[in-house]
């Protein structure tokens, strides 16, 4: 069942983002901002928030905490 669960909201989706969204997400795991990531990630902060929004529409949640939740609720 949780399988199932994982397939609905898209976390085993993980595997289908391109590597710098991968980047992005396991920094917002890490409860980075968008400011941060984007000194790390040596991008803009509007590309960081562009890698969020792309990551949320391909693991189909709607915010930060629901990313998390579901993230460890079915990894």
């Amino acid at each position: 069942m949780a399988a199932d669960k994982g397939n609905r909201y898209g976390i085993d989706s993980v595997n289908i983002l391109t590597p710098r969204e991968k980047q992005v997400f396991y920094m917002l795991l890490e409860g980075m901002k968008a400011k941060e990531i984007a000194f790390k990630a040596s991008i803009s902060v509007s590309g960081v928030n562009y890698f969020i929004k792309r990551i949320y529409r391909k693991l189909n949640v709607n915010t930060k905490t629901e990313l998390v939740i579901r993230y460890f609720e079915f990894r």
